[in-house]
């Protein structure tokens, strides 16, 4: 789902999401998803004009979410469930990953409130959503709270690492893209652009 808008969710409003890439999507609420549900799923680079610039309200389960951001709360996330979800590199005026949210199993800053199993070590990303081989989110997640497989394809591990990725040393084979991402291509002198490093493939 990529470059879409609406009132809310950009990306999608109201459904049941699997193993899909939300990138580039905006909205006043929810600039990737508004109240869905989510599994092994990438949200990166989508933007809310007020709430949630990743996900405003919903459940996501074994998500990443990197690289979005919201004008008021909750660049990452607004209000959602989150669980082995990695939420890292979100911007907003407060509540930068996420706001008013609950996780358990996610690796995100700071350390949120309530919980278990959370850990804010950075998660040494191979690209927008995959883990390198050194990511302390290997492992860490909870088999109870993971389903299907990763956004590749492949099994969860048994402790699921954190994330949509599962590292798999031996399976990083396959043809790379790389390009770089802009939040706008005409702008004043002084405005501020964000860039995106867009990596795609197996990137270790």
């Amino acid at each position: 789902l990529v470059a879409n808008s609406a009132l809310n969710g950009g990306g999608a409003n109201g459904g049941t999401l699997v193993g899909c890439i939300v990138t580039g999507n905006s909205a006043p609420y929810g600039g990737g998803t508004y109240n869905c549900t989510l599994n092994n799923c990438a949200l990166t680079g989508n933007s809310a004009y007020i709430y949630g610039g990743g996900a405003y309200v919903g459940t996501l389960n074994n998500c990443t979410l990197t690289g979005n951001s919201a004008k008021a709360f909750g660049g990452g996330a607004y209000s959602a469930v989150l669980n082995n979800c990695l939420v890292y590199y979100n911007t907003a005026q407060a509540g930068g990953n996420s706001f008013a949210s609950s996780l358990n199993y996610c690796c995100t800053t700071p350390l949120p409130l309530g919980g278990t199993g959370n850990l804010t070590a950075e998660p040494q990303l191979a690209n927008a959503w995959h883990l390198s081989a050194q990511s302390p989110c290997i492992g860490q997640g909870s088999y109870a709270l993971a389903s299907g497989v990763d956004i590749d394809g492949e099994a969860w591990a048994s402790p699921p690492s954190i994330g949509c990725d599962e590292y798999s040393s031996g399976s990083v084979t396959g043809a790379l893209s790389v390009a770089i991402g802009v939040s706008y291509t005409n702008v004043a002198v002084g405005f501020g652009v964000d860039f995106q490093a867009m990596n795609g493939g197996r990137v270790s």
